[in-house]
Order: structure tokens, then C-alpha cells, then sequence
């Protein structure tokens, strides 16, 4: 799939959008230009070693270089979009890359080999320029109109939830790359390995290093599945094993996948519980229309998830009694998806406009992350899940509406989550996901 893709034409319309983006964004807020820096490792405390380099998102959708630090951008609307590029005479490390060519004509590049150079190639007189990105006292001197406005942050915030071809054609290959360490991950639960080495298995298949990952990949064997964040991997398999939940991504040029799969050891009653996941997450999104609120979305997923509560018996009701009483939420706790792109949890979530306005959390579903109107061109995960949570099941004790017989031996499953990446356009969707990875994988 890489190989057939034009990355050069779909860069350059990519830095064309970028610039009408920004060109409008710097009209809006009154600002003459922009400088974007890339930022700057981080040391430890007490320590002379860094944390990986990940840096600013603003300099990471104009640069696909994997890090670039210390480098900058500048964008003057009319002209010609500037990177400094910081490559330093250095024997004890590796020097970023050199620009690759498929970017590399899209941008005006000066190559600096020290960081007190950045100054010197900026205009002398930065009053109406904005700053994006790390405050950074080196900065403060430079006679900067602003650091961060909040006028243009809102903006790109806003805008940044509408991906452009070039951005849809990375997260494709992320998922592509996602999906194919996601069997190797599967694979390696049937052959009965600890999460450590499903782990392994999964970095050595993607072809990432551990900090190259988007987020902290979850590896979780049996009740583990319940802890939704779970990041604790045991070095040695369980004694028997239930149930396999793997919730981890891969990058692309800085775009990123986020792909969840929940498997069962063996066939029964958790076993079709997953199947039935698969077909209510399948389902939502063939609901998925343009103009409607993702809120809304979220909602119907609970009125679902009633359903497979009340038909495989775990609440003695039936499914809008389940829903009307809340009960879908112990079971169901998390939100249904979030944007992602530069971000696996990317900015916006919350935003009505440009202007910077916000709904704030959702007064029945805190945890959701994001409320916008759905609209082409939008990128979103879809993750529904249903686990058995001891701290949210201990609130209703004593509740007879629940089969707690049956909820007690489903327990050492953990949870299931599914989770695919889809894009809206006019009319449709595409799930980014789907194509590379099946049900069964």
C-alpha cells in the first residue's frame, strides 16, 4: 500500500491546506506569521539521561521527520513555508535525518548545525509573530507578539479534527502496520505466552521500538482485562488461561492507530459475548450520519450494550428497563471514541467552534472525550466495551436485577473492548481498521 501512494503529490496539497488553514487562522487572531518549534529533550531529574524526544504536534503535522529537535518553522502567509532544520556536528549521537525527498520540495529548508542559530534566521522584528509550542525561556527575548494566543490556538484546535488526504493516507498505514502486529499478538496468546512476551511479540511485528508507540501498549490476560488502562505485564503466563484483551497502536510519518481486540481461550458463553461485540460495534457505525452529535452516538451504544446485558443474562431485565436504570454504566464506564490523528487522544473533543467554546463534560458520561458534530472528513475511534469491574459492580450489592451467579463467572474474563478507526465522508464511512484486521483476529 506505501509503495502505490503518491506521498509526494499528497504532501505538497497537505502544506497547501496547512497554509490556507493558517493563513486564515493568523487573520482571525491578527498576527503577522507563526514560528513553530519542535522542541527540546527533556533530562531526568538528577540524571544525565533524557526522556524520549516526542515533540510539539503543531511542527509534527508540517515535518514528518520521526524528531527533530531543537529544529523550527516559520510560515508567513504569501511566502514560502521556512524550516530550520537541526542537524548538529555530533560524534557521541546519531543526527536526525536529512530531509526526505518526497518532503522536502514542499518546504524551504536551511540546515543548522547549532540551536543559537534559530535566532538569526528569523526576522528581526517578531511583534506580530505567534509562537506555537513549548515555552521555552530562550524565547522571552525575542520580542514575540505571543506564545500560545488563544485565538489561534482555538482555531487550529478547531480545524485540525478535519484531516486531509495525506493525513488519511498515513493513518491508513498505521492501521495497516497496527493490525498486522495485532495478529502476531494474537497468535502469541493461542501459543500461550505471558504478556511480556505477547508484549515483545507485538513491538517485533509492528517494527517499533517501545518509544516510538503511540501510548503504553495494554496487554492484558484474564481479569487484567478489566483494569482499563492496564500496564503491569506479568513475565510469566497464568495457570489457565480465559480471555486475551490487546489495546495497542502504531505511528506513521507522526500519525498515529489505535486498535483494540479482545479474544477468548475458548469457545462459550464469553466467547459469543465478544462475537456479539463485534456485531454491536459493527452496528453503530453503520448508524453513523453527518450533522448528528457524537454524544448521541455514544448514547445509542448504551441502549446496545442493554441489549447484550438483558440477552445473555447478566441484568434480569429487559434492555430499555437496563437502560432507563443506568445500569448500563458500571458495565460500560468509558466513552465510545475519541478523535485521533497527531494525538492518539487527539484536541477538540469538546470544542463548538473555532472560537474556542466547549460544552464541558457530559453531565451522564464524563468520560467522554468527544461531543462535536459528526463531519466529513473527521477521524474517530469506536470502541465499545463490557467488563466486570469490582469497584463499579460493589455499588449495586444487594441489587436482585443483577445475575450476580453468572456475573461471578465471567468475572475471570476481565472485559472486552473492539476498536476500529473510521473516517466519515459524504454519506459514508470507511473504517480504517476493518480491511486488515477480521473478527477473528
Amino acid at each position: 500500500m506505501q509503495s502505490m501512494t503518491d506521498w509526494t503529490s499528497l504532501f505538497a496539497r497537505h502544506v497547501a491546506t496547512l497554509m490556507e488553514r493558517y493563513t486564515e487562522g493568523l487573520a482571525l487572531a491578527d498576527y503577522h506569521g507563526v514560528v513553530i518549534p519542535a522542541g527540546s529533550p527533556d533530562r531526568r531529574f538528577q540524571d544525565d539521561q533524557g526522556y524520549p524526544f516526542w515533540g510539539n504536534p503543531f511542527f509534527r503535522q508540517w515535518v514528518p521527520s520521526r524528531g527533530a529537535p531543537e529544529s523550527m518553522l516559520i510560515f508567513v502567509p504569501g511566502e514560502t513555508v521556512q524550516l530550520m532544520h537541526y542537524q548538529p556536528r555530533d560524534y557521541w549521537h546519531v543526527a536526525p535525518e536529512p530531509a526526505d525527498a518526497y518532503w522536502a520540495n514542499a518546504l524551504d529548508i536551511q540546515v543548522i548545525d547549532r540551536p543559537d542559530q534559530l535566532r538569526d534566521c528569523l526576522p528581526q522584528d517578531l511583534s506580530r509573530f505567534a509562537l506555537l509550542g513549548y515555552e521555552d525561556g530562550r524565547f522571552s527575548s525575542w520580542g514575540l507578539g505571543a506564545i500560545n494566543p488563544p485565538e489561534l490556538m482555538h482555531y487550529l484546535t478547531w480545524i485540525r479534527a478535519y484531516k486531509t488526504p495525506y493525513e488519511q493516507a498515513c493513518m491508513r498505514e498505521a492501521n495497516r502496520i497496527a493490525a498486522h502486529a495485532h495478529q502476531a499478538a494474537a497468535d502469541a496468546f493461542h501459543e500461550g505466552l505471558s504478556e511480556f512476551d505477547i508484549h515483545l511479540r507485538y513491538l517485533a511485528a509492528s517494527r517499533h521500538r517501545e518509544c516510538e508507540l503511540p501510548y503504553g501498549n495494554i496487554v492484558a490476560l484474564n481479569e487484567h482485562g478489566a483494569v482499563l488502562h492496564y500496564d503491569d505485564y506479568d513475565r510469566e503466563p497464568p495457570a489457565e488461561r480465559h480471555s486475551f484483551l490487546m489495546d495497542a497502536g502504531a505511528s506513521f510519518r507522526n500519525y498515529h492507530a489505535d486498535i483494540t481486540r479482545t479474544y477468548a481461550a475458548e469457545k462459550g458463553d464469553f466467547a459469543d459475548m465478544v462475537e456479539r461485540m463485534h456485531t454491536e460495534q459493527l452496528g453503530i457505525i453503520s448508524d453513523i450520519r453527518v450533522g448528528i452529535s457524537y454524544g448521541e452516538f455514544h448514547d445509542a451504544m448504551h441502549r446496545r450494550i442493554a441489549g447484550v446485558l438483558s440477552d445473555f443474562d447478566l441484568v434480569r431485565l429487559p434492555a430499555e428497563a437496563i437502560y432507563d436504570r443506568g445500569y448500563t454504566r458500571t458495565f460500560f464506564p468509558h466513552g465510545l471514541g475519541h478523535l485521533i490523528g497527531l494525538q492518539t487522544h487527539d484536541v477538540g473533543g469538546w470544542l463548538t467552534g473555532a472560537d474556542g467554546a466547549q460544552v464541558g463534560r457530559h453531565p451522564d458520561y464524563p468520560a467522554l472525550r468527544l461531543q462535536r458534530k459528526i463531519e466529513p472528513d473527521m477521524l474517530f475511534t469506536i470502541e465499545p466495551g463490557l467488563y466486570f469491574i469490582d469497584q463499579l459492580l460493589s455499588e449495586h450489592v444487594g441489587c436482585a436485577d443483577f445475575n450476580w451467579s453468572r456475573i461471578e463467572s465471567l468475572k475471570p474474563f476481565g472485559g472486552i473492548r473492539i476498536e476500529d478507526t473510521v473516517l466519515v465522508k459524504d454519506g459514508d464511512t470507511e473504517n480504517f481498521t476493518r480491511p486488515f484486521l477480521t473478527s477473528k483476529h
